[in-house]
């Protein structure tokens, strides 16, 4: 079942951190209005709360403190990044914008690093190891690649959206979030190249799924066709369409750049957690 409380965590978790984390560079550009943040700062804290019940409850433990126990360790950065994000939304929401906005961005930024290191030791959790091998590297990169990913392209389709009520809007903003879509793109696509590599090498089943001799097949194409190619295609259109500003036809693009990296995420989260597959 794709919709597993870890798979669907580690994807609400990871969208969380990585949009927290780029949401701070939009505070350089003064077009980007208090409603954007005030509509993204809702829908983080939501995401993190979302994540914060699926990972919490189904397999990370809310007892006494212990530092060598990396379970609680990512439950309380998860609840700490929450709590941020809580009094990001109160400052924004009821706070004048003027005084307030240059402290927010910090608050932004702590919860971002919070939420971020709770990925990367749910990460190690989940993979059942606390190896810091050539392999538990690729791991942790790949996984935080994939966060500004998520965080990437659902900012750039939110933010293509407000084009549709206001045309003159700088262009600035959506430019940087297309750049930063078509850069994560490109190194998921060169992670998932390498990876696809050493699991054809090193684990005796793999061929069978890329052969479509087995059902994991079906997940492995659609992580590769869907996510992959189909995300970095799309990336490249959606940046090339925002350079000739044409942003509606930039913002239907990206909700397609959503859906197939969304898919594709959730596949490549499935084959990780169920089959020990990364890719």
């Amino acid at each position: 079942m794709i919709f597993h409380p870890n798979v669907f965590g580690l994807l609400l978790l990871q969208a969380t951190a990585g949009g927290c984390f780029l949401m701070t560079f939009l505070y350089r550009y003064p077009s980007v209005n208090r409603s954007f943040y005030r509509l993204h700062g809702l829908l983080f804290l939501l995401f993190s709360g979302g994540a914060l019940f699926a990972l919490g409850p189904s397999g990370m433990r809310i007892p006494a403190f212990h530092p060598g126990r990396l379970d609680q360790l990512t439950v309380y950065l998860m609840m700490s990044g929450t709590a941020g994000l809580v009094g990001y939304n109160s400052l924004v929401n009821f706070v004048s914008w003027n005084r307030i906005r240059p402290i927010t961005r910090p608050v932004l930024n702590i919860c971002a690093l919070l939420l971020l290191g709770a990925t990367g030791t749910a990460t190690l959790i989940l993979n059942a190891s606390l190896s810091l091998s050539v392999s538990g590297l690729i791991l942790l990169v790949t996984m935080f690649v994939s966060s500004f990913l998520l965080g990437a392209v659902l900012l750039a389709m939110n933010w293509g959206h407000f084009y549709l009520t206001n045309p003159t809007l700088p262009i600035e903003p959506l430019a940087f979030l297309a750049r930063a879509l078509l850069g994560c793109t490109a190194l998921t696509a060169i992670l998932s190249g390498v990876l696809t590599w050493m699991d054809w090498q090193g684990r005796p089943g793999f061929a069978e799924g890329l052969l479509l001799e087995s059902f994991q097949g079906l997940y492995l194409w659609g992580r590769l066709l869907v996510g992959v190619i189909g995300g970095l295609v799309i990336s490249i259109l959606a940046y090339r369409t925002v350079r000739m500003h044409s942003t509606q036809a930039a913002t239907g693009l990206l909700y397609v750049a959503l859906l197939m990296i969304l898919f594709g995420e959730a596949f490549s989260r499935f084959l990780f957690l169920n089959l020990g597959i990364l890719i």
